[in-house]
């Protein structure tokens, strides 16, 4: 007797492999909900951005505290924010942006620890010298200069990677939000608005049900 074969049935194969993985909707629903959170966080700090005093005198010294506890706050939300964007993205441009997100927000915590809320304490507490001096160290120095070039690397490779997978005014969004490495006052300002708009559009709107790969 001739041996009897069986054959995979090649159509229930390909239509297997044509399958794309779509999302549940308990994981939209999570998604959504986390844009929801990630936008108002950045809407939040357009407000801080603006009410953040240019100087520190006794008088700004309460608003002063409030600003910098509240960008302390909101620096690593931002972060896990950027890493969500990119999930299921691939790419060197990507592991530039998740690395420079891990190391912006450790560096711009550090900086506002240190710049923001310790200054504050000493000249709220009439230790201004010892304010000013801290204030004006070269390690903070350098700390102010760390964190801004850390936010480039992070937006710009990340809105160049997201080009094939999200929408592109989710790109647009992140490029513009550069100009958060101001800081403080209106281009900070316009800078957080501009990143509302690409965790909204590139969380609640983007497309992840094929996970994309960047050049």
């Amino acid at each position: 007797m001739k041996p009897q074969y069986t054959f995979p049935d090649r159509n229930r194969n390909e239509e297997r492999h044509d399958r794309k993985p779509k999302n549940t909707p308990i994981e939209r629903t999570s998604t959504t909900i986390a844009a929801v959170v990630l936008a108002t966080v950045c809407v939040a700090w357009v407000v801080v951005a603006l009410i953040h005093p240019t100087s520190l005198t006794n008088d700004d010294a309460p608003m002063w505290m409030v600003v910098h506890i509240a960008q302390l706050v909101f620096a690593p939300i931002i972060a896990l924010g950027i890493l969500a964007l990119l999930k299921g993205v691939e790419g060197p441009a990507v592991t530039v942006a998740r690395g420079a997100a891990v190391f912006w927000a450790a560096w711009f915590s550090a900086y506002d620890a240190v710049a923001g809320i310790a200054t504050g304490i000493l000249i709220g507490g009439d230790a201004r010298a010892a304010g000013e001096y801290l204030y004006a160290h070269d390690l903070i120095t350098g700390l102010g200069w760390v964190a801004p070039v850390m936010w480039l690397l992070v937006v710009i490779p990340a809105g160049l990677a997201l080009l094939a997978s999200r929408p592109k005014v989710t790109c647009f969004a992140l490029f513009v939000s550069a100009m958060v490495f101001t800081h403080a006052g209106p281009p900070a300002a316009v800078g957080f608005a501009a990143l509302a708009v690409a965790m909204w559009t590139g969380l609640a709107m983007g497309d992840h049900s094929e996970p994309g790969r960047s050049r």
